[in-house]
């Protein structure tokens, strides 16, 4: 039978396209990975991978053996994983976020979890642009309104509600009378009005925390989400204003790598997320 060194060494050079990335993931020399890969296509007498001096490329029986050899070695790793942390929780979860995420949401998130599982630890990342989650090895991230690629398997847990604030008290707003106050409105959630309109005096971002900065210490009016604003509302430092527009819901997503194994804390963080969001609605 197949080394299964050999196997995972093959798996991570072809995920990869490259011997020397897949070297320094699996903390070997580059001479020991093309040492496994030739090793692994002897024993099976066909060629896996295309070499060139700039890329490497599977082959067409590359392309197979990779097919049915990489959701073998997942599941041995997921085995071994649930066999390893056993009934107590612990390892590293590295997660990504994105930088208008609530805070305080988020750090809820966390405590409440590692109180359950005190040996679990937390990298996150607050990024405006997408990481990639298999090449800089994310177990997961929260994304919202596009999940991402088509690699990534996204599951809609919640719904954030989307509302308009401001610092003062106003009437209803209304298709006929939004054109009279000043409007910021980041996620362009109603762009049918907000297109284009936005004052020259006032700042245009795309921002969510910059847009309620700017709703705490000017005269207008936000399109943000509730959980962003829930905390300054309960202050009255902003109001949650009445409208007969018609206001979307965002969709937020978990999102995972397709081919990636999902170690028992991992998952056990998923299902604290979706129980989370359900008992808050």
């Amino acid at each position: 039978m197949t080394n299964i060194t050999q196997l995972q060494t093959f798996v991570e050079v072809a995920r990869l396209n490259s011997f020397a990335e897949a070297a320094e993931q699996l903390h070997v020399p580059r001479s020991t990975v093309t040492a496994r890969v030739q090793a692994l296509e002897e024993r099976l007498g066909v060629q896996l991978l295309h070499r060139t001096t700039r890329r490497v490329s599977l082959t067409l029986e590359g392309e197979r053996f990779m097919q049915q050899c990489e959701p073998a070695l997942e599941a041995l790793q997921q085995a071994e994983s649930d066999l390893l942390e056993k009934d107590e929780l612990s390892g590293n979860i590295r997660l990504s976020v994105p930088t208008d995420y609530p805070a305080h949401t988020l750090e809820h998130l966390l405590s409440s979890f590692t109180e359950k599982h005190p040996k679990v630890s937390f990298y996150v990342d607050m990024s405006d642009s997408p990481v990639d989650l298999v090449a800089e090895h994310f177990d997961l991230a929260i994304r919202a309104r596009k999940p991402g690629e088509d690699a990534l398997i996204a599951q809609r847990y919640t719904y954030d509600h989307i509302g308009l604030f401001c610092r003062k008290p106003q009437k209803t707003i209304t298709a006929k009378n939004i054109s009279t106050f000043a409007l910021l409105d980041p996620g362009g959630f109603l762009s049918e009005y907000s297109a284009g309109k936005t004052p020259d005096h006032l700042i245009d971002t795309t921002n969510f925390r910059l847009t309620k900065q700017l709703a705490l210490s000017r005269d207008c009016i936000v399109v943000l989400p509730l959980s962003l604003c829930e905390q300054e509302v309960e202050q009255g430092l902003l109001h949650l204003l009445k409208t007969t527009l018609e206001v979307p819901q965002v969709p937020l997503y978990i999102v995972t790598p397709a081919r990636k194994h999902r170690p028992k804390r991992t998952r056990a963080f998923i299902q604290h997320v979706v129980e989370t969001a359900k008992a808050g609605q």
